[in-house]
């Protein structure tokens, strides 16, 4: 059985980080669970470089040393996040917002990304943050079951504005810690 080892990346870790994200989006382009990521665009390697550099990146990593998921956590909500009702009523300041979600299609029914948001919501939880948000597509059936298996409740479909998707209806999600 494979064990996975949740942690956060370090620096040394950037350009493994940034391949991952390239072999998410080579792997999953054009299959029914298709992330519509672009290279270096969404998920930027800026981006990740200062996810990772500024301790905000969550890695899973599998015996043979390789990453089978990953996740980025901030403080920087998309435009729209303002407009929605969060339940728990935290400031945006109080609340981490999960960012590319993903795990390699090697890896999927494993329970790995649930095991690496435990370790981020346990994480957030000890940092601080009062509530974690997301948002995900509306047809992102197996997100929006892991998400409420692990307690995040979803709080409907509103506009968001992503630079690389521009106004798009998404789900969005929110925990309280």
């Amino acid at each position: 059985m494979t064990t996975l080892i949740p942690r956060k990346a370090t620096a040394e870790d950037t350009p493994v980080v940034i391949d991952f994200y390239t072999q998410m989006i080579d792997e999953m382009e054009g299959t029914d669970f298709d992330v519509l990521w672009k290279h270096d665009v969404h998920p930027s390697h800026a981006f990740l470089r200062d996810a990772v550099e500024g301790g905000g990146a969550y890695i899973g990593i599998v015996e043979d040393g390789r990453i089978a998921c990953a996740m980025i956590v901030d403080k920087k909500p998309a435009p729209g996040y303002e407009n929605v009702p969060w339940p728990t009523g935290a400031a945006a300041s109080e609340a981490g917002v999960l960012h590319v979600v993903a795990t390699l299609p090697a890896y999927h029914g494993k329970g790995f990304a649930r095991q690496l948001l435990q370790f981020v919501i346990d994480s957030s939880r000890a940092e601080g943050l009062m509530a974690l948000r997301l948002d995900t597509f509306v047809d992102n059936v197996r997100s929006h079951g892991l998400y409420e298996k692990m307690g995040f409740t979803n709080v409907g479909t509103y506009p968001i504005t992503h630079a690389d998707l521009g106004t798009v209806q998404l789900d969005m999600f929110e925990l309280a810690l």
